[in-house]
């Protein structure tokens, strides 16, 4: 469950005007780390406006409190190969996407550039 989220970094570019033509949305986990039940990831979220029409970038930490098990295996992996375990990774990126497209809206307004609001839930193919 994500008790704490904190933007750390936004840079926003408008470049040409015009129509959108697309958005394509990049989220990364960049660090985890924390300790106990807590696990700290540290992301990036980059909405890139199709056709040079503009970026916004936002980086920030996200603060989750998992199943002590759950949090040392995600602390475990992610030191080892820089991975967490799948169904964890999913709930994290789905997270960000939320939390950093909620965050995005004020800067595309200011740009005049749509929000970079949050494609559907991602999920796992069965």
């Amino acid at each position: 469950m994500i008790v704490g989220s904190k933007v750390t970094r936004v840079e926003a570019t408008r470049g040409k005007d015009g129509p959108g033509k697309g958005l394509r949305v990049e989220i990364n986990l960049k660090d985890v780390g924390g300790k106990g039940e807590d696990v700290e990831v540290a992301y990036s979220f980059i909405a890139d406006y199709q056709e040079g029409l503009g970026k916004i970038t936002i980086e920030g930490e996200l603060l989750d409190r998992a199943d002590k098990k759950v949090a040392e295996e995600a602390r475990r992996l992610w030191k080892e190969k820089k991975d967490l375990p799948a169904d964890y990774k999913l709930s994290l990126i789905n997270s960000v996407n939320y939390i950093a497209s909620a965050e995005g809206v004020l800067a595309a307004k200011m740009l005049r550039l749509a929000p970079p609001i949050a494609p559907p839930r991602i999920a796992k193919k069965a």
